[in-house]
C-alpha cells in the first residue's frame, strides 16, 4: 500500500512545529531574559525623556462667495485650503505669534513646534502644536490662527483700500461743496441768486449719490471676494504628554525584544549546516544512528567510562552502540570493524576503546588495533607506552607476527597500540602484510576492532575500509558539517565500504542546544533518571547494611 504524498507531508509539516517548539520551549529563558531586559531599558529610558504636549485647534476656512459659484469649486476649495495651510507657517505670521505672546524663540524654532494638516476634501484645517509646555502649546496654537486670520484679511482688503480710498475722498469734496453752495444760499440777497446757489448744491448731491453708489458696490465686491478663517474648536490645554507613552514604549521594546530573540533562535537554527539530531543523519546521509553517547570527562585516563563505570548510563550506551553493531549484520558475518570519523576531534579513539571494552565484557575475545600511525591515543587511555605494537609488527622480516606485543588490560580484550610512528604511515597500511596481519588477528579473535585517522584528513582509513567487515562512522553532534559528513560517506562507498551506521558522540544534555531533541528533561535523559533512582536505592541499601554490621 503506497503512502499518500498529503499525509507524508502534513507529517512533515507537524513533525517541524513541534520542533520548534520544543526549541522556543528550550531557550524560553533566553527568550524571557531578552523580553524582560527590553522592557526595563525602554522604561527607564523613556521616563528620563522630557515630555512632550500636542495642542490642536480646528479651522474653518470661510470661502469668498465669488469661488463657491465659480465651475471647479471643489478644486478651488481644495487649493484655496492647501495655500492658507502652506501660508500659516511663514516667517511672517511666526514671528507675529511670538511677539503677541512674548516668546524668546526664534520664528524657525516655532515653525518646527507647528504642524497645519489640511483636511483633504473639506474646508478646515488642524493647527498642531507640540510643546514641552502644555499652556504655551494652546496659547501658541490659538494665537497663530488669530494672527494668519488678521492677516488674510489684510492682505484681501488692500486689493480695495485704494478705490474705497479715492472714492472716500471724491465724496468728502462733494459734501464740502454741497454744505457751500447750501450755506450761500440761505445768504443770498435774492431769490435769483438763492435758486442759483440751490441748483448748484443740487448738482453736486446728484454726483455723491453716484459716488455713493460706487462706493458701496466696491464695498459689496470686497465682502463677496474676501474669504475668512474662523476658529470652531479652539486648543485646550493638554492633561497628557503625547509622548513617550511609558508603557506603551515598554510593551513595544518588550515585544521587540521578543520578536528579534526568537528570530535569531531561529535564524541559527535554520543556518546551522552541522549535523544534529537522528533526523539529519537519515537525511542528509542516508544512515543508521547505532548509537548516541552523552558527553562525559575529557581526561585521558578517565575515557574508559565503560570499564571505570560500568553501571553509568554512558556505559549502558556503549552496550546498546553494541548491539546495535551486532544487529546491523545479521546476514554477514562481522568480525573486523573499523571506527573513524570525518574530522578530527569527533571522539572515534574514545567509542573504539569503549566498544571495545563492552565486547569484551559481554565474553567476546576482542582485539583493539591502534591503526592511527599518525596521532595515537590508545595507549593514553590503557596507561602504557608506545613504543611497541603495530607498526613494528608491519616491519618486521619474516612471516610470522610477534603476537607478544600486545596488551591485555582486561578479560577477553587484547590491545595492540599503533608503536612507532613510521615515516610512511598510509603506504604501511595499504601494504599486503597489513592484510595478512588482519587475517592472522581473525584466527585469534572474534572481534577486531580498528581505530583509524579521520577520512577527510588522511588517506590512511580508506586503505582498510575494503578489508574490514564493517566501518563505523563517529559524528560530532553540532560541530560535524552536513557537507563533510556527506563527501566521507561519498568517499567511503568509493572505496566499497561496508556502512553500519553512525555514533554520535558526544551528546552534551545538559547544555547542549539541541538536548531537547532527544527526549531530555532538565538536562537528564529518561534512562539518567532511571539509572539514579536505581543506584540512590542500591546506595541506601548499603548504608543501611553498613550501620546494622556497625
Amino acid at each position: 500500500m503506497q503512502n499518500n504524498p498529503q499525509e507524508n507531508n502534513g507529517f512533515e509539516i507537524n513533525i517541524n512545529i513541534k520542533e520548534y517548539i520544543r526549541l522556543f520551549l528550550h531557550w524560553a529563558w533566553l527568550i524571557i531574559l531578552i523580553t524582560i531586559i527590553s522592557g526595563t531599558a525602554a522604561f527607564f529610558i523613556a521616563r528620563q525623556i522630557t515630555p512632550v504636549y500636542k495642542a490642536t485647534t480646528t479651522v474653518l476656512v470661510n470661502e469668498a462667495p465669488v469661488t463657491r459659484t465659480s465651475g471647479d469649486s471643489l478644486y478651488a476649495s481644495d487649493r484655496l485650503t492647501r495655500t492658507y495651510a502652506e501660508m500659516m507657517t511663514k516667517t511672517p505670521i511666526l514671528q507675529e505669534t511670538t511677539n503677541r505672546l512674548g516668546l524668546t524663540i526664534m520664528p524657525s524654532e516655532l515653525g518646527r513646534m507647528v504642524t497645519i494638516i489640511p483636511k483633504t476634501g473639506t474646508l478646515l484645517i488642524e493647527v498642531v502644536v507640540e510643546s514641552t509646555d502644555p499652556v504655551a502649546a494652546a496659547m501658541i496654537a490659538n494665537t497663530l490662527v488669530e494672527v494668519f486670520a488678521f492677516d488674510i484679511e489684510q492682505v484681501q482688503s488692500d486689493r480695495y483700500s485704494q478705490s474705497k480710498g479715492s472714492l472716500e475722498l471724491k465724496m468728502e469734496e462733494l459734501e464740502n461743496e454741497i454744505s457751500y453752495y447750501s450755506s450761500l444760499a440761505d445768504s443770498a440777497v435774492s431769490e435769483t441768486e438763492r435758486l442759483d446757489y440751490l441748483a448748484r448744491a443740487d448738482q453736486y448731491r446728484d454726483t455723491y449719490y453716484s459716488l455713493l453708489e460706487l462706493y458701496e458696490n466696491v464695498w459689496i465686491s470686497e465682502a463677496q471676494s474676501i474669504s475668512s478663517l474662523s476658529i470652531i474648536e479652539p486648543a485646550n490645554v493638554p492633561n497628557s504628554p503625547v509622548r513617550p507613552k511609558v508603557l506603551q514604549t515598554t510593551a513595544l521594546a518588550a515585544v521587540v525584544g521578543f520578536l528579534l530573540t526568537g528570530g535569531a533562535i531561529v535564524a541559527s537554527e535554520a543556518l546551522d549546516d552541522t549535523l544534529r539530531t537522528p533526523k539529519d543523519i537519515n537525511r542528509y546521509l542516508g544512515l543508521p544512528v547505532l548509537g548516541m553517547i552523552d558527553r562525559f570527562s575529557k581526561d585521558v585516563d578517565k575515557r574508559l567510562i565503560s570499564a571505570e563505570q560500568p553501571r553509568s548510563p554512558i556505559a549502558e550506551s556503549f552496550r546498546g552502540l553494541r548491539e546495535n553493531v551486532k544487529f546491523s549484520s545479521i546476514d554477514r558475518k562481522l568480525q573486523t570493524l573499523l571506527i573513524t570519523s570525518p574530522e578530527p576531534g569527533e571522539g572515534k579513539s574514545t567509542i573504539a576503546a569503549n566498544l571495545a571494552v563492552v565486547f569484551a565484557q559481554a565474553g567476546v575475545d576482542t582485539i583493539l588495533l591502534d591503526s592511527d600511525l599518525r596521532r595515537p591515543s590508545l595507549h593514553k587511555y590503557f596507561g602504557s607506552n608506545n613504543r611497541f605494537g603495530l607498526s613494528s609488527m608491519l616491519l618486521q622480516g619474516n612471516d610470522s607476527f610477534d603476537i607478544s606485543v600486545t596488551h591485555s588490560p582486561f578479560r577477553n580484550l587484547r590491545v595492540i597500540f599503533s608503536g612507532s610512528l613510521p615515516p610512511n604511515p598510509a603506504e604501511l597500511l595499504a601494504s599486503e602484510r597489513m592484510g595478512k596481519l588482519l587475517e592472522n588477528l581473525k584466527q585469534l579473535a572474534d572481534m577486531i576492532i580498528l581505530d583509524t585517522p579521520p577520512i577527510m584528513a588522511v588517506t590512511d582509513a580508506a586503505t582498510l575500509v575494503s578489508i574490514v567487515d564493517g566501518v563505523v562512522l563517529v559524528v560530532h553532534p553540532g560541530k560535524t558539517r552536513a557537507s563533510v559528513a556527506k563527501q566521507t560517506v561519498e568517499q567511503l562507498k568509493l572505496a566499497q565500504a561496508r556502512i553500519l551506521g553512525v555514533v554520535l558522540n558526544p551528546l552534551d544534555l545538559k547544555n547542549s542546544r539541541y538536548a531537547y531533541r532527544y527526549g531530555h528533561k532538565n538536562g537528564r535523559s529518561y534512562y539518567t533518571e532511571y539509572y539514579h533512582e536505581s543506584m540512590g536505592g542500591h546506595e541506601s541499601r548499603v548504608k543501611t547494611s553498613k550501620k546494622s554490621n556497625n
